[in-house]
């Protein structure tokens, strides 16, 4: 019996972590990688860059320093000369500028990559215990994590969960906490950002709205109903410009 039930869990473990996405650890190293990445495309851009300048500073220092000699330069070449001269002083302007642009670039990317250190060295998933309400009475029908597109083949990934809903049932908050943003949110038609202290959650597809961003909700206040018949609920850790999200199952309570 013992066994059959080291089985069982395994097996439950093995079909939760199927559905699963990336640990906050797993994400900011993929990050990490990204950003690593990008820094050395444009790294080799500008020195690729920097090696053309001192080819072309060369050609155009040749070309200006007849701008002494005016008596040196047969009449009939002069305009081709003045031309010469103008299109010079106009790629090294254009060498400055692509020069300055990569190595502002470069710049970004060596901040993000040391932010993006800061937040490993402190990430850590919400507290095991964390239980919220849930949002909406129905079936989650579209899970957390990665998702091949039905007619591309692409590998996605989700960063919430839909509940499948009664066109007029009520969705509330699923925990005491602040409204940072209340309106209309991209592909989630409205929606509601709320902050809990440790964990947001972002609640979308969503329609007459009850709240305000700056209203301070408690667990289980009504916040709107939803827009159609899906209801879209988030969960995300406070790490970087935006959060990143974990997997809300693992925290809400049991269906009723």
């Amino acid at each position: 019996m013992r066994s059959a039930a080291l089985i069982a869990a395994a097996a439950l473990a093995l079909a939760t972590r199927a559905h699963a996405g990336p640990t906050l650890g797993e994400q900011l190293d993929q990050q990490a990688a990204s950003v690593a990445r990008a820094r050395d495309q444009v790294l080799t851009k500008l020195h690729d860059s920097q090696r053309a300048r001192v080819q072309r500073v060369r050609l155009a220092y040749k070309l200006l320093r007849t701008a002494g000699e005016p008596l040196a330069i047969a009449p009939a070449d002069r305009m081709a000369v003045a031309r010469g001269r103008a299109t010079a002083r106009w790629l090294l302007s254009r060498d400055r500028a692509e020069v300055a642009m990569y190595a502002g670039e470069v710049d970004s990317l060596t901040s993000a990559a040391s932010r993006i250190t800061a937040d490993r060295a402190r990430a850590a998933e919400p507290p095991a215990d964390l239980r919220l309400i849930r949002p909406v009475a129905g079936a989650i029908i579209r899970r957390f994590g990665p998702l091949v597109h039905e007619d591309s083949k692409a590998t996605l990934s989700r960063r919430g969960v839909d509940f499948e809903v009664e066109r007029d049932a009520p969705v509330v908050a699923a925990a005491d906490g602040l409204v940072r943003y209340a309106g209309p949110i991209r592909g989630l038609d409205d929606g509601v950002v709320l902050d809990h202290g440790g964990v947001w959650t972002v609640v979308g597809k969503l329609d007459q709205l009850t709240v305000a961003t700056g209203d301070y909700v408690a667990a289980g206040q009504r916040l709107g109903q939803p827009a159609r018949y899906r209801v879209y609920f988030e969960v995300r850790v406070p790490l970087g410009p935006g959060g990143l999200p974990v997997d809300p199952e693992r925290y809400l309570s049991p269906a009723k």
